[in-house]
């Protein structure tokens, strides 16, 4: 049973920053001015929109035109709404790079990404997908760590600290080795979380410009958690059989 459920809780499964190895390749190329979806906790240019930015709500602002490069890694509730506005932005004269889940399965990446009618990029839109799975950075605010802790803490018998770890990840929207690591006291570095699907790099253009083939972008090596987790296991028990 969860007992005493914050409210800030809501949006911390969003709270998946760039790998700032990953950011500073792009960055190194494309020169950002802007941050179009991040927090005080994890943006990656000095401009940004979102808590603690130049507006709390990306979607209502103006992202700045010609001669402007933004970066956008969407918080995966708000991915199709985001989507929408960057293409918006680009029609503007904004350049848009915008790291993205591949979701063939949706109405936006069909709408926005690939022309299914035509078998094409949208015009505008050049694509690099990524090989294997992004680690994501993720940013736990210090109320929910504690909140996290003392939920965990409170379990007093090994049984049932499984379903307590389940309804922690239910709740929160946070994976549950990131909630293991929260209790033994791992700092945010160390709560790297595997994107739940590929990822893509998307530039989005005024249309008409040059059309660019899709390329494999090559992997780029985030650092690993080296630390093991040490919250209580439920024991198994084995037989021997006989020969």
């Amino acid at each position: 049973m969860i007992t005493n459920t914050p409210l800030f809780f809501a949006s911390a499964g969003d709270e998946r920053g760039t790998p700032q190895a990953f950011f500073d390749m792009l960055d190194k190329e494309f020169q950002f001015d802007l941050d179009a979806a991040a927090t005080r906790n994890n943006h990656k240019c000095e401009l940004f929109f979102g808590d603690g930015g130049l507006a709390p709500d990306a979607l209502s602002e103006d992202w700045g035109g010609p001669e402007t490069t933004v970066f956008l890694n969407p918080p995966y509730s708000k991915v199709a709404a985001f989507v929408a506005k960057a293409r918006e932005e680009a029609d503007k004269g904004t350049r848009v790079v915008l790291l993205l889940p591949v979701r063939s399965d949706t109405r936006w990446w069909h709408t926005y990404i690939w022309n299914r009618h035509v078998g094409t990029w949208q015009p505008g839109v050049s694509t690099r997908f990524l090989p294997g799975r992004l680690q994501f950075e993720l940013h736990v605010p210090p109320e929910l760590r504690v909140w996290i802790e003392t939920e965990l803490k409170a379990v007093t018998e090994p049984k049932d600290f499984h379903a307590k770890l389940l309804a922690l990840v239910q709740v929160t929207g946070l994976p549950r080795m990131a909630i293991e690591r929260i209790y033994i006291g791992q700092p945010d570095t160390n709560l790297l979380d595997a994107a739940p699907f590929p990822s893509c790099v998307i530039v989005m253009e005024q249309d008409g410009t040059e059309h660019r083939e899709p390329v494999i972008t090559p992997a780029i090596q985030v650092p690993m958690i080296t630390a093991e987790p040490t919250a209580p296991r439920l024991k198994r028990k084995y037989t021997r059989r006989g020969r």
